[in-house]
């Protein structure tokens, strides 16, 4: 919000003083053609005054066309209050503008009411003009917002898909040791917790930095060596170079989860999963492998999977890859635009 505040006051400011520049071009242009002298930093100096001494209003025009928005059923109830606040507008802006004026034109001194009377309706003009222009720019931001309302929607409804399937298996995991080891239990409830905590902190956010992804998964990992223990070792390789680009939210946790469960089914011996993130020809290259047994026939994807595949398309469109790879265990491979924050 405060982004989009600033991007607004900066926009209104250089529209003011293009505006403040063209009335002074249009004045010079206006002398050349009667073949009287062009006072540059007088005609400036009047100019940007008379249209930056309008800008003043920026705030208080957004504000009357977010309380009196001109559109919807009875808009033209809402006219005269319009016509109230230009006058309005006017008055105070001339009041603003007259010792300014005479500050800029000491020769030249004018009253009040002269100013009042020679630049009314072009005063009245530039209020109708601005309402109208932040009319345009309101329409337009409260359309984009709807056009993303259902993208936006339907990626949290993909990225929710995760979080129940990832508790259940954890629960289901510290109910085994409770009581063959109450420690051990004790340790991934404290874990879970923690984890569940950040993952509220971030639910928001669909994309989040590699840095974060990575003590998120952490936390994930540090759950699943409580209840393998030494049969599993998991290694993470991330320059500092990729850990600010950015990434889906939650986008490791599964496919580690499925290297896990895949890589350790039905072996008694130690269990390897690697965790690798590098930058590769403007993509953040993301791969997560492990050496068991692989999958049996063709390989196919399954929930978490197709999950994540279509978070990529929505997110990235052509820009992200899915790749996975049946040799000598199962690797996922993702490749995603590199964009810092």
């Amino acid at each position: 919000m405060r982004s989009r505040t600033r991007r607004l006051w900066l926009l209104g400011t250089i529209t003011w003083v293009v505006l403040g520049l063209m009335s002074a071009a249009q004045n010079a242009a206006f002398r050349v053609l009667l073949g009287r002298p062009v006072p540059w930093p007088g005609i400036l100096a009047n100019s940007l005054g008379d249209w930056l001494s309008c800008g003043l209003f920026t705030p208080a025009f957004y504000w009357m066309v977010r309380r009196f928005p001109i559109r919807g059923q009875r808009w033209w109830a809402r006219l005269p209050i319009h016509l109230a606040g230009s006058i309005t507008f006017v008055l105070l802006k001339v009041s603003i503008w007259t010792p300014l004026y005479n500050l800029i034109n000491p020769g030249e001194p004018r009253t009040y009411e002269q100013i009042l009377i020679s630049g009314f309706y072009a005063d009245m003009l530039a209020y109708w003009a601005a309402i109208g222009v932040i009319h345009a720019i309101e329409y337009y931001s409260q359309s984009a917002r709807l056009a993303s309302a259902p993208r936006a929607a339907e990626l949290d409804n993909l990225r929710a898909q995760l979080q129940p399937n990832f508790l259940f298996n954890t629960l289901q995991s510290i109910s085994t040791l409770i009581h063959r080891d109450p420690p051990a239990a004790d340790r991934m409830l404290t874990s879970l917790s923690d984890l569940l905590r950040l993952s509220l902190r971030t639910r928001a956010a669909q994309e989040v930095t590699l840095r974060e992804e990575l003590g998120f998964l952490e936390l994930y990992l540090s759950i699943m060596r409580v209840r393998f223990g030494d049969r599993l070792v998991i290694s993470v390789d991330a320059g500092p170079d990729v850990l600010d680009a950015m990434v889906p939210s939650l986008v490791l946790q599964p496919i580690v989860e499925n290297a896990i469960r895949h890589g350790m089914a039905d072996r008694g011996d130690r269990g390897q999963v690697a965790v690798r993130a590098l930058r590769e020809d403007g993509t953040l290259r993301l791969e997560v492998a492990d050496d068991g047994p692989g999958l049996a026939g063709s390989p196919t994807d399954g929930v978490g999977l197709a999950n994540t595949r279509e978070r990529l398309r929505r997110l990235y469109g052509d820009g992200a890859t899915l790749e996975l790879k049946n040799e000598h265990g199962v690797t996922v491979q993702l490749r995603i635009p590199l964009r810092a924050p």
